[in-house]
């Protein structure tokens, strides 16, 4: 399980981060839409919007669960779309929806992980109009995100 850091733990993790290198922020989603499943695993395609915070989440980490907040209650100036990988024992899942809490974008499957090279959550992704990447890291909480996601617009 994935514990979550205290604010002195946070900043000296920040403290000692180095910056992407600039061909990985670089990057482009090559299609405007990702496909997979809704939280209750019917098949869905979620569009990238002008300006998409994705947000990655996982079930067992516990600051997830705020982080999904970002996803329920949306960010003026940002399409938020939530993606997590789907539960080994399928769906529907009563910790899915207690993490969504049916509201909000959200994209269960591999497909998002793969089109941005994320290997684990929690992680966070800003794309432009353009699909390219203009900011991402790992997500240390709903405030840093938003403050990121709201800087790169």
């Amino acid at each position: 399980m994935t514990r979550r850091l205290g604010d002195a733990d946070a900043e000296a993790v920040l403290a000692s981060a180095s910056p992407l290198l600039e061909d990985r922020a670089q990057r482009v989603v090559a299609s405007r839409a990702l496909r997979g499943v809704d939280p209750s695993g019917a098949p869905v395609e979620a569009t990238l919007g002008p300006r998409t915070l994705l947000v990655f989440v996982k079930l067992d980490c516990d600051g997830c669960h705020e982080l999904a907040g970002l996803v329920r209650d949306g960010l003026e100036g940002c399409d938020v779309l939530g993606a997590m990988r789907v539960p080994g024992g399928g769906l529907p899942d009563a910790r899915v929806d207690e993490l969504t809490g049916a509201r909000g974008r959200w994209l269960l499957g591999e497909e998002p992980f793969e089109a941005l090279d994320v290997r684990s959550a929690p992680f966070f992704c800003v794309l432009d109009g353009d699909r390219r990447v203009v900011v991402e890291g790992i997500a240390f909480s709903r405030a840093d995100v938003a403050a990121l996601a709201g800087a790169a617009r």
